[in-house]
């Protein structure tokens, strides 16, 4: 009888390891949290808003960052003070090559996010977001250095401008304000 027990016990296990397949649609894939790097940084009080800014010089200004893990950029968004169409492109700033061009319409001062084609990222690699526009917030913290900061996955080394509409990859960085606001939706590998 016991023989018998253990030869069934076995039968039933072996049709149950027959019966799971490798391939489960059922099985729910997890995904870290979303991160929004420059909208975390001012909800967490790094910088304040001082005023907004209708110019009438157009530049081409943004963040340049570094992701501590591999992930990827699934969205991009702006918030401006004004309605509109923007252009907001992602560079990888080692190579200088543009990895993404989308045009957002903007609500009026609300948080606008474009979803994008997955761009993956690696870590280490600097990047840079940027908005094309004239009218932009400005945030500062009394003239203190804000950048480099982290906030959670993401390194942020500094803010850039490059005068004028054509889409080009600013070479200097400010460490002290921001102007802005041009974020990502980065989602870091598990």
């Amino acid at each position: 009888m016991k023989t018998q027990n253990i030869i069934l016990g076995l039968v039933i296990f072996g049709l149950s390891l027959i019966g799971c397949s490798k391939h489960d649609d059922g099985i729910a894939h997890i995904e870290s949290t979303p991160e929004y790097p420059m909208k975390t940084l001012i909800e967490d009080g790094v910088m304040e808003l001082i005023n907004s800014k209708n110019s009438p010089n157009t530049f081409e200004l943004g963040y340049k960052f570094k992701p501590f893990k591999n992930g990827k950029i699934t969205a991009l968004g702006i918030r401006v003070p004004d309605n509109d169409v923007y252009r907001v492109s992602l560079w990888n700033v080692d190579t200088e090559e543009l990895l993404k061009t989308v045009e957002i319409t903007s609500s009026s001062g609300l948080l606008s996010f474009e979803d994008i084609s997955p761009i993956q990222l690696e870590s280490g690699t600097a990047y840079f977001v940027s908005v094309n526009t004239n009218d932009y917030y400005i945030f500062n913290d009394g003239g203190h250095p804000i950048f480099p900061v982290e906030t959670n996955n993401i390194l942020v080394l500094g803010y850039g401008v490059y005068l004028g509409f054509n889409q080009t990859l600013p070479e200097n960085y400010v460490k002290t304000s921001y102007l802005g606001m041009v974020d990502i939706k980065f989602v870091a590998n598990m």
